[in-house]
């Protein structure tokens, strides 16, 4: 009777000493979650214990009626066996959680500075707000995906990155973008050297200059800030680097227009086109896909100076196809054809004779051209401006946009010409020429030109006559008629020649100032005479001597050694003396021809 309550003691005690030590086994901290194995012979049960309850507290109540009693004499395995399997329980939640990869984890707070989240660990982590985007901030309670990089720093801290994850998220997107060859929305942000950084959500792309659009662009910076399609062309998986095209996606967009655009191209037929390129020839413009011409003639019935008179770059215009080759796809464009030709009524509106008015829309070298009315212009050529005055610069004397009345002198409708003329206006004074001005008669006149090869002087009644370069002095030759004579000047002359059929009056000054010196000159000097000149000029000619007395002698190239040439001729120089030898005086021709006495060149 006494053994068996000693017994039942011995039972409670073993009983109280396998609670302790299971309590010891595990922190007795409050927990969250976790759960406490019951053992028993059948069949193990799992119980939630309250997060605001210690195990200690659990473990107080009337539980052990499923476990198993352990006697002091068996071994102390089984109690560290229960111990590890508990402790392995509790650890097998963080299995799942590894460094360097994306997980997903729960707001559960955000400061000024950091968002706080839970990722199932024994601590929380922390992420700068400065990877968020302050509109885009989570809602607490949220998931978000993040980027596990460390579960220690050096400060003892998790370390986490929301923009990896995206990072990673969109590179794997744009990764298989590229791969199905599928086009991907971006927006262009910036200029950089050799291109532009497109913003494709999260990663940036470069886009080459070459690959922004399938025609050179001007300026780069027209395209920033704007939204286009592009197509993925390399992906650097080291760098982590993306090129991008949005040419390639025009030129498909373009390849189908032009299919399409293949199938209506016809003589005649009539399309909307945008002008891409202007130049002095005509100006290119982009059917859709496919470029045509417009030559400058094809522009307005009327004749125009350059293109950029009727259109601009990036106009709007309807053109008509004037002409196709399906071999060199080339496609010739017009716009005047888009309305009806002036020319087909001119023979019932004009007639030769018809005094006109019109504007000056042109001027050449050659003529003025004259709007009649629009698309209709005559040309005034250069020798049916005055009957008698050489007219050099026409700039000189008129401007384009000026009235100026013309009489018609030729039509011709098919070839779209109509000539005019200024002179016909008046008279011809040369139908009178002998009553104003005869050989010999002495004047006194303005010079009105002065050219290379003389001066126009003014004779009166719109009539001028010439000074030819011999005919300034008898025996100077100067090398430009402004050795004599400049615009504007008053000079007296002498009319020495008049020509009916070239109508040409000839002029000469040299007869005014004196008598002809030549026979005298002639007289002077006798071949083979010395005497000392100073060197005027030297040019291809040869050596331009002044001989005294206003007379000019030459002592021409061929007429000079080589050997004089070379060591001789480069020691002299304008304003120097050199000995001369006369070699022959023309008389006729009004020349002294000379040779340099120097001596023999060893």
């Amino acid at each position: 009777m006494n053994d068996q309550p000693k017994q039942d003691i011995n039972n409670e005690v073993v009983e109280e000493a396998v609670v302790e030590a299971v309590v010891e086994a595990v922190v007795e901290a409050p927990v969250e979650k976790q759960t406490i194995e019951q053992v028993s012979e059948d069949k193990p049960v799992l119980e939630e214990v309250s997060s605001k309850k210690t195990i200690k507290d659990y473990l107080s109540k009337d539980l052990f009626a499923g476990i198993k009693v352990i006697s002091g004499k068996e071994d102390q395995v089984e109690v560290e066996k229960l111990t590890d399997d508990i402790l392995e329980e509790y650890q097998s939640t963080f299995n799942d959680i590894s460094e360097n990869q994306i997980i997903s984890a729960k707001v559960i707070g955000i400061s000024d500075n950091d968002v706080m989240v839970d990722i199932g660990f024994k601590s929380e982590g922390l992420i700068s707000r400065s990877e968020f985007n302050n509109k885009d901030l989570p809602e607490i309670g949220s998931n978000i995906d993040i980027f596990l990089e460390k579960f220690e720093d050096t400060d003892g801290n998790i370390t986490l990155s929301k923009y990896k994850a995206d990072f990673i998220k969109r590179w794997d997107e744009l990764k298989d973008f590229c791969e199905k060859a599928e086009p991907v929305q971006g927006k262009i942000i910036k200029r950089v050297k050799g291109g532009l950084v497109v913003d494709l959500g999260v990663i940036q792309a470069f886009l080459p200059g070459s690959q922004a659009d399938v025609q050179p662009i001007k300026n780069f910076d027209d395209l920033i800030n704007k939204e286009f399609d592009f197509q993925i062309v390399k992906v650097d998986e080291l760098r982590k680097n993306l090129v991008v095209s949005r040419k390639a996606i025009l030129e498909e967009s373009l390849n189908e227009k032009r299919q399409e655009l293949m199938t209506k191209i016809e003589v005649g037929a009539q399309l909307q086109g945008l002008v891409k390129n202007i130049t002095d020839f005509g100006a290119f413009v982009d059917l859709g896909g496919v470029d045509g011409l417009i030559h400058i003639t094809d522009f307005s019935w009327g004749r125009i100076n350059h293109p950029s008179e009727i259109v601009s770059i990036g106009d709007e215009i309807t053109v008509q196809i004037i002409d196709y080759n399906q071999e060199t796809s080339r496609i010739s464009l017009g716009l005047k054809q888009l309305v009806e030709n002036p020319w087909k009524t001119i023979p019932d509106k004009y007639s030769i004779g018809d005094i006109m008015t019109g504007k000056i829309v042109s001027i050449m070298n050659y003529g003025i051209f004259i709007e009649l009315e629009k698309g209709i212009e005559g040309l005034i050529h250069i020798s049916e401006i005055s009957w008698t005055k050489n007219i050099q610069n026409l700039p000189d004397q008129y401007k384009v946009g000026d009235s100026l009345e013309s009489k018609i002198l030729f039509i011709d409708a098919n070839e779209q010409k109509i000539s005019l003329g200024i002179k016909q206006l008046t008279q011809d004074p040369w139908n009178d020429i002998s009553s104003q001005v005869s050989i010999g008669d002495k004047k006194e006149g303005a010079v009105n030109k002065v050219t290379k090869f003389g001066a126009y002087v003014d004779l009166g009644k719109d009539i001028e006559g010439f000074i030819r370069n011999t005919d300034f002095h008898w025996t100077k030759n100067p090398i430009h008629p402004k050795e004599f004579v400049n615009e504007g000047d008053k000079i007296k002359f002498v009319v020495v020649d008049i020509s009916d059929k070239d109508r040409k009056i000839l002029l000469s000054m040299k007869d005014h100032l004196a008598e002809n010196p030549w026979s005298d000159i002639a007289e002077k000097y006798s071949a083979g005479d010395k005497l000392k000149g100073t060197v005027s000029a030297i040019n291809d000619t040869g050596v331009v001597v002044d001989m005294g007395d206003d007379i000019v002698g030459l002592v021409p190239s061929d007429k000079i050694s080589k050997e004089l040439k070379k060591d001789y001729l480069p020691s002299i120089e304008p304003g120097g003396t050199v000995d001369l030898l006369v070699v022959e005086v023309k008389e006729k021709d009004k020349n002294v021809i000379l040779m340099l006495d120097q001596p023999d060149v060893d």
